[in-house]
């Protein structure tokens, strides 16, 4: 997700946990792996799809939730003759699902179609756009939290505080909304892929040979990505050429190149499949109901965002 969208929404709206989607986080349980169906040669973004893409959160669900959390909470301000600054949504969450796919635990980074010079571009770079300047009241109404003592407060000038502050008034109105594309929210976390699963051991350890070979020691796509020597940079800088190292391009490229020589997304693809499926057929009462209670909460905040809309300025 982009800087600048990603601060309006957690500085503007409600706080978020970024999880790692689920995947390649547990150890297999016992029992053999779910049997892989035909293993797909990915070669570009577009063709990553999974069975369980359609039961996770979209990017303009996240969006709306996160837009009308807001509008309580700058209603609860206001009640204080406070003023609070309305995110930019055009810049909230704003990447396309197939920018959100670029980015995976399982496999690390995956574009074919980005420039070689860029090197590991998703690691991206945090905007530089000012943050809102607010006043200690609006914090403490904000956050219910007195920023001189960091104790919570029952009142402001003689009005009572709501639990957690505007902010917390807004996530209980509306609920915390889920980040988009990640399946952690679903019941139970949502499908998850062993970190052992003996089909991502083979192909992991095929690709870091491959990489070894070129002359780059990394065990998994997953570390190659986050290495820290590239993922500090610069806050502000717009010259391209000098955030992106010539060890970092050679590094991205190979990665890739093994990626491609490995199939190695071919083959996570039809592991995540598998695994999708397993468990949509284990919870399909959960996420029939899961989907019922988003689109009710859905169907409230399009409510809030309309309401306020109409309400006089």
């Amino acid at each position: 997700m982009r800087g600048k969208g990603l601060r309006a929404a957690a500085v503007l709206a409600t706080a978020i946990v970024t999880t790692s989607c689920g995947h390649g986080s547990a150890t297999r349980s016992g029992g053999a792996p779910p049997p892989l169906g035909p293993v797909p040669v990915i070669t570009s973004i577009d063709q990553i799809t999974r069975p369980i893409d359609s039961y996770e959160v979209t990017v303009a669900q996240t969006r709306t939730l996160f837009q009308a959390a807001t509008v309580v909470t700058q209603q609860c301000v206001r009640s204080y003759s406070l003023s609070y600054p309305a995110p930019q949504w055009d810049d909230a969450f704003s990447d396309t699902p197939q920018q959100l796919k670029e980015r995976s635990v399982v496999y690390g980074f995956f574009d074919p179609s980005a420039s070689p010079g860029k090197g590991y571009d998703a690691v991206g770079v945090e905007a530089a756009g000012a943050e809102p300047v607010l006043s200690d009241a609006q914090y403490t109404v904000l956050d219910g939290v007195d920023r001189a003592t960091n104790k919570p407060v029952a009142a402001y000038d003689g009005k009572s505080v709501p639990a957690h502050g505007c902010l917390g008034k807004g996530r209980a109105e509306i609920g915390a909304a889920p980040m988009p594309a990640d399946s952690g929210p679903l019941p139970d976390g949502g499908p998850t892929v062993p970190a052992d699963d003996p089909r991502m051991v083979d192909v992991n350890a095929k690709w870091s040979a491959c990489m070894k070979s070129r002359g780059f020691d990394y065990a998994s796509p997953w570390a190659a990505y986050l290495d820290p020597k590239w993922r500090t940079r610069p806050k502000g800088s717009t010259t391209a050429p000098q955030l992106h190292t010539p060890l970092e391009v050679a590094t991205a490229a190979a990665d890739l190149a093994c990626k491609q020589s490995t199939n190695l997304i071919g083959v996570a693809v039809a592991v995540e499949t598998a695994y999708d499926d397993q468990y949509i057929r284990s919870h399909a009462a959960a996420l029939a109901l899961f989907k019922q209670q988003l689109d009710a909460r859905l169907r409230k905040a399009e409510q809030v965002i309309t309401a306020a809309q109409a309400a006089p300025r």
